[in-house]
């Protein structure tokens, strides 16, 4: 049997070169692209866990009420005061947060602790 004729515009699509050198180069992009994914991730789950646990710790001082430990909102929420000589009360909450892992370079899940401080002055 007769190979049909191809035309001389498909010859260049229908060779197998370049294959190897395509994947040589696509896997450390995409691995690099994941690893500066996953640091945005990181850095943006960090920031928004600071500003939730710092505006629970302000609400806290101002409704000057034990909100936060009868709500279920914020599971993990601990709180302390520490009395200040002359009235009011320092209050300092603290929380254990993590981030997606997204990458298959980093071995651990992201944990870390947020901490947020506030003034009571009533």
């Amino acid at each position: 049997m007769e190979r049909p004729k191809v035309s001389e515009f498909f010859k260049p699509f229908l060779s197998q070169s370049g294959t190897v050198e395509s994947a040589l180069v696509l896997i450390p992009t995409i691995l690099l692209f994941l690893s500066v994914l996953q640091i945005a991730a990181s850095v943006l789950g960090r920031g928004i866990a600071v500003n939730e646990l710092q505006g629970e710790v302000s609400r806290e001082a101002l409704l000057g009420s034990n909100s936060i430990s009868s709500t279920n909102q914020y599971p993990g929420v601990q709180i302390i005061k520490h009395a200040l000589p002359g009235g009011g009360e320092i209050i300092v909450g603290s929380k254990r947060a993590s981030v997606v892992k997204l990458t298959p370079l980093l071995v651990l899940q992201d944990e870390f602790t947020v901490k947020g401080i506030a003034i009571n002055e009533n």
